[in-house]
């Protein structure tokens, strides 16, 4: 029974973890993709997860300091942003500042 679908859409791809060969697709291409599908929906993490039992302390105490590191980096780049916030203002107010004294010289020289 040969099936014909809208390309690119095929429904099987949609339950679950598998890929249906494309029409002119290599064997290897077929397995990259394959590949790319497990990594993306955890598979293998969850696998490595699952191969010895873990306390739920200890599931605690990783998930705890993940977080911690994630809000490390999350810190880290708000003071980043912070500091090209506080560059940038300082540099406009020193050009207003510029601007100013290049006016009240030009008035001076005037009069």
């Amino acid at each position: 029974m040969v099936e014909i679908y809208v390309k690119n859409y095929y429904p099987q791809e949609y339950k679950g973890t598998c890929v249906v060969r494309r029409e002119g697709e290599t064997t290897e291409k077929l397995v990259k993709r394959f590949k790319k599908r497990c990594m993306k929906d955890g598979l293998l993490q969850e696998m490595r997860e699952r191969m010895f039992y873990e306390k739920p302390s200890v599931k605690k105490r990783k998930k705890w300091r993940r977080n911690q590191r994630a809000r490390e980096r999350e810190k880290q780049r708000y003071l980043k942003n912070l500091e090209k916030l506080r560059k940038k203002r300082m540099k406009q107010k020193q050009e207003s500042v510029s601007k100013i004294v290049k006016r009240t010289s030009g008035e001076s020289k005037a009069s």
